[in-house]
């Protein structure tokens, strides 16, 4: 089976994520890796009308130490 249609926003920056959300609210569904979500859309699961992939956004991986604080950002890469 296929997935439904949807329309596809590449984010780059958190604001596009933000505005892909005002204009489509929950019609939007946020992609990252999309293990999970492709089977689920191939079988027509879920069917969001919008898709706004978030793999794109530099601020959301990486990993660093600043003042004793370790922070992993939620795209970090397991390789990473």
């Amino acid at each position: 089976m296929k997935a439904a249609p949807f329309d596809y926003v590449r984010a780059t920056a958190l604001n596009d994520v933000f505005d892909a959300f005002e204009r489509h609210g929950d019609e939007a569904q946020i992609v990252a890796g999309g293990q999970s979500l492709m089977p689920i859309l191939n079988m027509r699961l879920a069917a969001p009308r919008v898709l706004v992939d978030i793999n794109h956004i530099a601020e959301l991986g990486g990993v660093s130490l600043t003042d004793g604080a370790l922070r992993i950002g939620a795209l970090t890469r397991h390789r990473d």
